[in-house]
């Protein structure tokens, strides 16, 4: 017996029943539970491992390119290019693609954070992680922008996205749960 009725049906009306159609429920909330959301303080730990990682990799190649140019036999300034391209391969490859293929940069993984897809919660791809990433470094350099950025994860209590990654359609998510405590045994006491 088919339990839904056909369509156009109309409940039957009389005392204490409403006439017309049926209201549909309520619909389901939309998007992950808060559980499998990325943390705030995880998300800003995160930025700081990979903003960290950055200066201590162009340091590195920065002093290393000084002492050649200075004890080599250098006769122009050329080595300090590689310093430059150091520079935008972590600007355009670093964050875009790490999001594309391990779902974080190294600060994310780290925290245990992934990036997804708001839509399907599948990778991003490289065009769009790459997207997320300059909207993040162009809201840092306008100077209202660099605040409001993170403080929408704040105010964003359903998902916790921020300015980017609502301009990206991406979600951050934790990597891995922990499973819930197993609830303590109940034991009665001997004799009774």
């Amino acid at each position: 017996m088919n339990a839904t009725p056909p369509p156009g049906h109309l409940p039957p009306s009389g005392p204490g029943l409403p006439a017309g159609p049926a209201y549909p429920a309520a619909p389901a909330p939309q998007g992950p539970g808060p559980r499998i959301l990325g943390n705030r303080g995880l998300r800003l730990l995160a930025l700081l491992i990979d903003v960290v990682l950055a200066v201590v990799v162009l340091f590195l190649v920065t002093t290393g390119v000084g002492l050649v140019v200075t004890f080599g036999d250098s006769k122009d300034n050329s080595p300090y290019y590689l310093s430059v391209l150091v520079a935008l391969a972590l600007l355009f490859l670093y964050s875009p693609l790490l999001t594309a293929r391990c779902g974080g940069t190294l600060g994310k993984l780290l925290c245990g954070l992934s990036v997804v897809r708001l839509a399907d919660g599948s990778p991003l791809s490289y065009g769009t992680a790459l997207g997320r990433h300059l909207a993040h470094l162009g809201m840092w350099l306008v100077p209202v922008l660099c605040l409001l950025d993170p403080l929408a994860c704040c105010w964003d209590r359903t998902l916790r996205r921020c300015l980017h990654d609502k301009v990206a359609g991406s979600l951050v998510i934790r990597r891995s749960m922990r499973p819930a405590p197993a609830p303590a045994p109940v034991t009665r006491p001997a004799g009774s």
